[in-house]
């Protein structure tokens, strides 16, 4: 009886995770071959979303949106010294998501919370203009993508990087936007 039911509880399970659309994901060594520098990892699940605007150009094509992609990288590694580009994810305006550290290596996108959160940034400048539906849907598919693998708590909190810190983040006009999802909190 005990395995009738482990069957049916997997069964279930299984059928959970397929209802689930996960986004294109366009990985790291798509868009650049530089390799990242020391890794630390994350303990999953992952309560935490952070939401960022590049404050860059937006981008509409996978190639736009690589060369993008990668010019944030050097930026971090060159420029910063960081390991690798800060962020997890980039929303590109073509609809894709940019891998960037991924789900579970840490980045550093936001002091204080890169341990316990992903970073997800949409590629342009969102404090007048809105981000398009598509990149919206895109951002949302990749969360409910995150929680249907478990790397998300199924209460993950999604948060404006302006709410823990000293930041524009993801500018007025995305954090207007964002906060219509239901993952979306007032309190981090």
């Amino acid at each position: 009886m005990t395995s009738k039911i482990c069957f049916v509880f997997l069964l279930a399970i299984s059928v959970s995770f397929a209802k689930v659309k996960c986004p294109n994901i366009i990985n790291r060594n798509q868009w650049t071959n530089v390799p990242a520098g020391d890794v630390n990892y994350l303990i999953v699940p992952i309560p935490y979303v952070i939401i960022h605007h590049t404050v860059t150009p937006e981008c509409d094509s996978r190639q736009k949106c690589s060369t993008r992609v990668d010019n944030i990288r050097s930026y971090h590694m060159d420029h910063n010294g960081w390991d690798d580009i800060g962020y997890s994810f980039l929303i590109g305006g073509d609809g894709n998501v940019y891998e960037g550290c991924g789900w579970t290596r840490e980045g550093a996108h936001t002091y204080g919370y890169n341990k316990k959160s992903i970073g997800i940034a949409f590629i342009g400048n969102f404090e007048n203009a809105d981000a398009s539906q598509k990149m919206l849907d895109t951002a949302h598919e990749l969360i409910k993508c995150g929680k249907s693998q478990r790397i998300l708590r199924d209460n993950v909190r999604v948060l404006g990087a302006k709410q823990v810190r000293q930041t524009l983040s993801p500018g007025n006009q995305l954090y207007m936007q964002i906060q219509n999802w239901p993952e979306w909190s007032n309190q981090p």
